[in-house]
């Protein structure tokens, strides 16, 4: 089970923190013994035993493994938040913590003390004011392994009831509010195996992450399956990644980290900021797992990386689609370890639900430059013990190879939401119906897009990251920093809203308008609207929130300030 790592902890392995000098803090699982018992007695003294919530909101990756650690241990119920560091704007984080403890209710939070005020606040708005904080002051731990702390904690229970809930853990809000998935001890356990299983993961592998922990990839991927398994973690903080990804890049080629993951975005961006030159002597030849998920993977972006890195052992084969939400605890498909992952090119205007997707051309990731338009990336096959179908809009499973939404059933499959009352709110009986389009081909998954961000014209439904992987795709320079795309209709009109964000040349506009024209109906209104660099809301995990930016733009006054780079933008129908 997931704490039996602390019936005989290791001393030579553990956790290696990345701290802002440049060095490595290293703490073994003995260590982590101690800290997490001394924290799980803490919580029982005051309160929070078996059943109760406790909120961690926590930047130092070693005070949340320690806290998350001991919170199980003292069977109480982890709540990972996001960090205000995660979160642009503080009125933002404020109604984002609100609506957080008005669901999980709260007994502690866990926090820091320079995150303790805003706690607070948001404790005292969601009317949770009698919940207590807990500051890194009152969790020290100065002992060594060998003292009484690594006692066991009184009526230690290490194996939960698979039924029992073991985490809260909130989806990334990319098209609405956060909400709070239900994971159970079994659905962790099953996950966890699942993973293992998918990855091949043995105690010779070590992993290497900088995504953040209070999020499911980051949450279990990279903390939660090292340390059931007892093996080496490398962890740096989102921020340190994007100030140095070179970093991340010696631990797989220098530390001997042979596992990771994160966001297609994670390798495009280092191929982008790192020089040939600066992986002189590195060795990337034990790296066989790289796993790619959360998001439209840049296919062109993850070749920049593997010519960058094959020169010194990297092999396109590491690569390793995968396809998972918080619903199903992390993983829901993915690519077989070592095999490679596929690449297909479809006709993205001719989709319709029920119909047969036809593929027009194949490649392989990190071997074949090419991207853009109706190119995806294989997600692989379900995890162990899961099962994966694709339905149309009434339920009804569709066969092999034609499109529309993605349902998942299994033993990793969640129970159900934490509701805004606090009250579970239960899946479907049938299973999860996901909200993501795609199609199963020859056994593999392929994830087109999120209903919710996607229009229909004509029967055709056309998806906002085609349209951002086309925009991506273009070399013209002067391109901006980051862009985003929205749909939505208002007084009888389709409209699709192109945010950029930063400076671009005129150069650049025309050029995108004229791609976006040419694959889009003439019955579509399209906008291109320009905001200053970090104008693009986002979930804490880095996703764009089209949903949310569009429901802002009907509201004048609200949000970030955007210009008319072309075009008009749309205005809310007279009430």
């Amino acid at each position: 089970m997931l704490l039996d790592w602390l019936s005989a902890p290791r001393t030579t392995r553990g956790i290696h923190v990345a701290c802002d000098d440049g060095t490595w803090r290293f703490t073994s699982y003995a260590r982590l013994a101690v800290d997490a018992r001394r924290i799980a007695r803490r919580l029982r003294a005051e309160g929070a035993g078996r059943g109760r919530v406790v909120s961690l909101v926590l930047d130092d990756p070693y005070r949340f493994i320690s806290a998350f650690m001991g919170t199980l241990l003292a069977g109480a119920v982890p709540a990972p938040l996001a960090p205000p560091t995660a979160l642009r704007g503080t009125e933002r984080y404020h109604a984002h913590l609100g609506r957080v403890f008005r669901a999980v209710r709260p007994e502690l939070v866990l926090t820091e003390d320079d995150h303790a005020a805003v706690v607070r606040r948001g404790l005292d708005g969601a009317g949770r004011t009698a919940a207590r904080l807990l500051l890194p002051g009152a969790l020290a731990s100065p002992g060594t392994p060998d003292d009484p702390g690594a006692d066991a904690v009184e009526g230690e229970v290490l194996d939960r009831p698979d039924g029992e809930l073991a985490l809260i853990q909130f989806t990334s809000g990319s098209t609405g509010d956060p909400k709070g998935v239900r994971v159970t001890w079994g659905s962790l356990a099953a996950n966890a195996e699942a993973c293992r299983r998918w990855l091949g993961w043995t105690d010779e592998d070590s992993f290497a992450s900088w995504l953040p922990l209070h999020h499911d990839m980051g949450l279990i991927g990279g903390m939660v399956m090292p340390v059931a398994t007892g093996t080496d973690v490398w962890l740096m903080r989102p921020q340190q990644f994007l100030r140095s990804p070179l970093r991340w890049l010696e631990c797989l080629g220098r530390r001997g980290a042979t596992l990771t993951t994160a966001p297609g975005f994670g390798y495009a961006y280092a191929a982008r900021r790192v020089r040939p030159e600066q992986l002189t002597g590195m060795d990337f030849s034990r790296w066989r797992g790289a796993v790619l998920g959360a998001e439209r993977i840049d296919s062109i972006g993850v070749a920049d990386f593997t010519a960058l890195l094959g020169p010194h052992g990297f092999a396109p084969r590491a690569l390793v689609g995968a396809y998972g939400l918080a619903e199903t605890t992390v993983a829901a498909s993915g690519v077989p370890a070592g095999r490679g992952s596929r690449l297909v090119r479809i006709d993205a205007t001719a989709l319709r639900v029920g119909e047969p997707v036809a593929v027009r051309e194949r490649a392989v990731l990190g071997e074949h430059r090419v991207g853009g338009e109706g190119w995806l990336t294989g997600c692989g096959v379900t995890v162990h013990g899961s099962e994966l179908t694709v339905v149309d809009a009434s339920g009804a499973e569709l066969p092999a190879g034609s499109f529309g939404e993605i349902r998942l059933r299994g033993r990793s499959l969640a129970d159900g939401y934490q509701g805004a009352t606090g009250a579970r709110v239960p899946f479907a009986p049938d299973g999860l119906r996901t909200g993501d389009a795609g199609f199963v081909e020859d056994g593999e998954l392929y994830v087109v897009g999120r209903i919710g961000e996607s229009v229909t014209v004509q029967g055709t439904s056309l998806y906002a990251e085609d349209v951002e992987a086309d925009l991506k795709d273009l070399r013209e320079p002067g391109a901006p920093v980051g862009c985003a795309v929205a749909f939505g209709s208002t007084q009888g009109a389709d409209h699709v809203v192109v945010f950029v964000e930063g400076r671009v040349t005129p150069d650049w506009l025309a050029a995108a308008r004229a791609r976006v024209s040419a694959r889009t109906p003439d019955t579509l209104r399209m906008t291109f609207l320009q905001g200053s660099r970090g104008s693009i809301s986002r979930t804490s995990s880095g996703k764009p929130r089209r949903r949310t930016m569009w429901e802002l733009l009907l509201r004048p006054g609200t949000g970030p300030r955007w210009t008319v780079a072309c075009g008009s933008p749309p205005v809310p129908a007279p009430v």
